[in-house]
């Protein structure tokens, strides 16, 4: 028993080697450090947020960002996929939409999609989006907000004040 369980333990040692245990980054990214940012609103974490970071000297090229979970905290990942943050200074964007109302279905794809499409048109229902992140913290040429991510581990914060309700109009832009 104590053999076997030995030659499992050596064999899982040498896959776990020839594996490696790291993530393997793509040629010329620099490396990353891990990196949650908690997002504060009227004093209270913000869930369902984006966070975009973009290098506030241009000094790299890679883009990094993440959304918070229920407790305003996001893990940020570069590249879309790779946990952490280069190092450097970032400005930061914040963005959060929430809806009212009910929602409508996917557009009419196949006679049953049309028809629930147009029971929801005739039942008069309504939905509306809004933003709930001033606009100056939803874009990186306009936002204040500034980070620096070092060597090692990073917990930071950032507070976007308090709470906008802007309609988005059908086009994507503020009513």
């Amino acid at each position: 028993m104590k053999r076997t369980f030995l030659g499992c333990a050596f064999a899982l040692a040498a896959l776990a080697s020839a594996v490696g245990c790291g993530q393997k980054l793509p040629d010329g990214m620099p490396k990353l450090n891990p990196t949650t940012i908690k997002v504060i609103q009227d004093g209270q974490p913000l869930a369902d947020a984006m966070i975009t970071l973009q290098s506030a000297d241009g000094s790299s090229k890679w883009s990094s960002g993440g959304t918070t979970d229920a407790t305003g905290v996001a893990t940020i990942v570069t590249h879309g996929q790779y946990k952490g943050a280069p190092t450097g200074k970032y400005k930061v964007s914040v963005s959060k939409t929430v809806g009212e109302g009910t929602p409508p279905p996917p557009k009419p794809y196949d006679a049953e999609s049309e028809r629930v499409y147009n029971e929801y048109i005739a039942s008069g229902a309504t939905y509306t989006e809004f933003f709930v992140v001033d606009p100056k913290f939803r874009l990186v040429d306009t936002t204040p907000l500034e980070l620096e991510v070092v060597d090692g581990k990073n917990d930071l914060e950032v507070n976007v004040g308090e709470a906008v309700h802007e309609e988005i109009s059908q086009e994507g832009g503020v009513l």
